[in-house]
């Protein structure tokens, strides 16, 4: 798993906290299940764009904020850099696609 996932999970826990929502709660809202919800959290699984939509929303947050990545040090910089390297095409054209979507 890499270090990318992770923090985002970690995003979608404090937001959903801060909010005061339980897992149950937030999944109804974004039309998921509770385990979805659980895996995207521990940083298991990757959201998809619809879902991300329907997520942000909930929380009611802008979208940048859930990938607001930050590494714990300077040398992390390049471990979160490679990182995100390891994920999939799949994962890397969703966060393209939301990065130009909010760009306009």
């Amino acid at each position: 798993m890499s270090y990318f996932l992770k923090q985002f999970g970690k995003n979608i826990k404090y937001y959903r906290q801060l909010r005061g929502l339980s897992q149950e709660q937030l999944s109804e809202m974004v039309d998921v299940s509770r385990n979805t919800i659980g895996l995207w959290e521990t940083g298991k699984s990757f959201i998809d764009y619809p879902k991300l939509v329907k997520l942000c929303k909930a929380l009611e947050i802008d979208p940048a904020q859930i990938f607001d990545v930050i590494p714990e040090n300077e040398a992390s910089y390049q471990k979160q850099t490679l990182d995100i390297s390891n994920l999939s095409k799949s994962q890397v054209d969703i966060i393209l696609k939301i990065i130009s979507e909010f760009r306009k």
